[in-house]
Parts: C-alpha cells; structure tokens; sequence
C-alpha cells in the first residue's frame, strides 16, 4: 500500500476535536535480525516471541483499535502486523509517512490530535522516544528509554496528553 499520512488515511479533518480519553499506543517494533544477518532486519525469533506475547496481552486486556500505522521499515510493518492479527475487529496496518526512526515528531502531532479514535503507531527508536517526550513535555527529547517491543500507551483527555502505562516485553 502507497504511504500516506496519518490524516489523509483516516480521512479526518484538520480541527481538533475532543473526546473524554482518547488512547495512543506507541509502540517500537520488536527484537529484530542483525543487518550483517539480513540486511532487511526483519523480527528475530525473539522479537516474533515477544510481538505474539503483546498481542495476546492487549487483546486479553481488551485494547481498542480503529487504525495502526507504520514506518514501512519490514521489522515495523510485520510487528504490526502481528497486533493487527489479535486485535478486533481485523485492522489492516497501513504504512505511514513521517514514522522513520530520525523523522520529526512534531510533523505528525496535528494529525494525531485531530484523531476522535484509538490508534497504535509501530515505529523505531529514536523517533519513538521523541514523539512520547513532544506529546508529554513539549519538547522533542530522547527521554524514554525503551527496547524492541516496548508499548508506551499515552492518553489524552481534556487535551492535555499523560502517560498511561509502559511494558516491556520482559513483563510479560
């Protein structure tokens, strides 16, 4: 599928427009094969382990989703797929300009705040930390300290963004 933006995807229009909560899950693709073992880096043993597990968690835990997007790179798209096989009500992961590890966050906050649903974005480090750091504090910063497979879960009510939650595949 062509790569677009998160609002031209969605259809959505540019105003804001608030909920009571709304949840973004941001999430850094799993444990992926070294570029000296496959230069695609697609998920390892491991990371497909740990994807399935998270899975499994949100779905127990009962998340809600109306999009997931992605950066394109084969590691995201297929972690991606992997949260879209287990969550209802069958999502297909779409790639998403402006998720690349060094891409700006601030580029796509307007278009995450003018969502009205739940979304999970599938990225990679640094940009993952950045976007959880610009949505908190303002400032795009590298102060989240993840691992392939981390789930960061924001959530926005009366516009202002909290942390909600973060797990690690090693807490599941």
């Amino acid at each position: 599928m062509r790569s677009e933006g998160i609002r031209r995807i969605t259809g959505l229009p540019y105003q804001h427009k608030r909920l009571n909560i709304l949840y973004l899950y941001i999430l850094q693709h799993g444990d992926a094969e070294s570029k000296e073992v496959n230069p695609e880096r697609p998920l390892s043993e491991q990371g497909l382990r740990d994807i399935r597990l998270l899975a499994l968690h949100m779905q127990n835990v009962g998340v809600r989703l109306s999009h997931i997007f992605h950066s394109g790179k084969r590691r995201a798209e297929q972690t991606a797929r992997l949260i879209a096989d287990n969550i209802p009500p069958g999502i297909v992961p779409v790639q998403t300009k402006g998720l690349m590890p060094n891409d700006d966050p601030a580029a796509i906050v307007g278009d995450i705040e003018s969502l009205q649903e739940n979304i999970l974005i599938v990225s990679h480090m640094p940009f993952v930390s950045r976007l959880c750091s610009l949505l908190l504090t303002g400032a795009a910063t590298d102060a989240f300290a993840s691992v392939p497979g981390t789930l960061i879960c924001l959530e926005q009510a009366e516009g202002k963004w909290r942390l909600a939650y973060m797990i690690r595949p090693a807490f599941l």
